[in-house]
């Protein structure tokens, strides 16, 4: 019990004076050793991995700066890539809608070359009412690009039927 006793009669106040000056105290030594290896150029272990510590840091900050530079130079790549595709894209597609209104106007032009074709056919054999075997094919291989080509109209209605009439002499 005695302890006990003896331990409230410590004055605690004295004790953590005692402790603070003790770490400032200590602190004060650290700070001085310290500052005695910097001026001499010493190096410890702390120093040492203070030092690599900060050219790790130096280095990966050189690393980023060197990828977001990277990064920024593809960035205007894929910009310069994306619109030369965009006028290449126009390109083609003027391309396309020119050769697609130039084989429309051929083939318009060469139905209207098929039509004068069986129209001349027509007239040379409808009075004789007879032809022979390789007028009539070339007859029908024209007549049958002609449907294929999208003709219609009077051919259909008043040629087709008079040339099938007509008689194949040999």
């Amino acid at each position: 019990m005695n302890e006990i006793t003896a331990l409230t009669d410590i004055n605690f106040s004295y004790v953590f004076i005692a402790v603070f000056s003790i770490l400032a105290g200590f602190k004060a030594c650290v700070s001085l050793i310290e500052w005695v290896v910097k001026k001499t150029g010493l190096e410890t272990k702390w120093t040492k991995k203070s030092r690599k510590d900060h050219e790790f840091l130096i280095q990966t900050s050189q690393g980023l700066k060197a990828l977001q530079k990277q990064y920024d130079e593809s960035v205007k790549q894929n910009e310069t890539i994306r619109l030369e595709l965009s006028q290449l894209t126009r390109t083609v597609n003027g391309i396309a809608d020119t050769l697609g209104t130039m084989q429309k106007k051929e083939n318009e032009t060469k139905l209207k070359e098929l039509k004068d074709s069986l129209v001349r056919y027509y007239n040379k054999y409808k009075d004789a009412g007879r032809w022979s075997r390789l007028e009539k094919d070339a007859f029908w291989d024209l007549f049958d690009d002609y449907e294929k080509r999208g003709g219609n109209g009077f051919i259909h209605s008043i040629v087709e039927p008079a040339m099938r009439e007509l008689h194949e002499t040999d």
